[in-house]
This record gives C-alpha cells, sequence and structure tokens, in this order.
C-alpha cells in the first residue's frame, strides 16, 4: 500500500504528464493543488512521528507511574494521608479522620490553625472545629505533669 507522501507525489506526476499548457489558468491551479498535497503529506508524516514519540514519552511515564505506586502500596498506607505541613518531625502532628470516607490525615499546626481543610480523599470539606485555648491547656496541664 503506498504511504501518503507516494500518493501525493504519484498525483503530481499525473498532472505533469498530461502535458499541460503551461500557461493556462487551470493548469496553474492542477500544479499548487499538487505542491500542496505534497507539502501536506510531508506534515502529516511529521506529525505521525510526532505523535510516536509522544506516545512513547507517555508509556514510559506510566511505567514509571506505575513503579513509584508499586513502592507506595495502597496496602502500606491503606487510607492514610499526610500533609505537607506535618512532615516537619519537629512540628506536632494533629490527626483528623474524615466522616465520609474515613481517611486519616495528619495536619501540621498551620492547616490545623485555619479551620477547615478539604479531604484529599473524597474532597469533602472538613471543618476542624479547633480552638487554640483547648489546645494551650492541654499543652500546659502536660507541661504542668511533667514538672
Amino acid at each position: 500500500m503506498m504511504q501518503l507522501s507516494e500518493k501525493a507525489a504519484y498525483v503530481k506526476g499525473l498532472i505533469e504528464g498530461l502535458e499541460l499548457d503551461p500557461k493556462d489558468k487551470q493548469t496553474k491551479v492542477f500544479k499548487v493543488v499538487a505542491d500542496l498535497l505534497c507539502e501536506m503529506a510531508e506534515e502529516i508524516k511529521e506529525l505521525g512521528q510526532c505523535y510516536d514519540d509522544v506516545c512513547d514519552q507517555v508509556d514510559g511515564i506510566s511505567e514509571d507511574l506505575a513503579g513509584v505506586e508499586d513502592m507506595i502500596g495502597s496496602e502500606t498506607f491503606g487510607s492514610v494521608s499526610y500533609d505537607n505541613d506535618a512532615a516537619d518531625d519537629s512540628e506536632m502532628a494533629y490527626e483528623v479522620t474524615c466522616p465520609t470516607c474515613g481517611t486519616t490525615t495528619y495536619l501540621g499546626e498551620n492547616s490545623l490553625n485555619a479551620g477547615v481543610i478539604r479531604c484529599p480523599s473524597c474532597s469533602e470539606v472538613l471543618e476542624l472545629g479547633y480552638v487554640e485555648d483547648e489546645l494551650d491547656d492541654t499543652e500546659d496541664s502536660e507541661e504542668s505533669s511533667e514538672e
């Protein structure tokens, strides 16, 4: 089966083989159309190559992502999510469980102080009902019991 560029070249050859009058308007139109077909065939060929390259890259990314998913594994973490605020070991982390989907999220103080978060699993808006005085009282009682 002939490629698109070969078909365009074949049509161009047929037009040239007709030995039409070069001064005739119709002959000029045929030649321009034949040239356009050849250019379009080349562009389509280049687009096909770009498409193949992009598909290869997407396949590579997909394989890489599958590898990361395998390394992390849903069994390892279950439905637990970690907030970037809580990533610092020196900062106290707070545990919040979504009542809708049951995902447990660990928050840092910055997120906790915001008073509202969005569940990373189901996007449910969670109002934390956090009162800063309660936390201060808890911290004060912990400090006094240590003394």
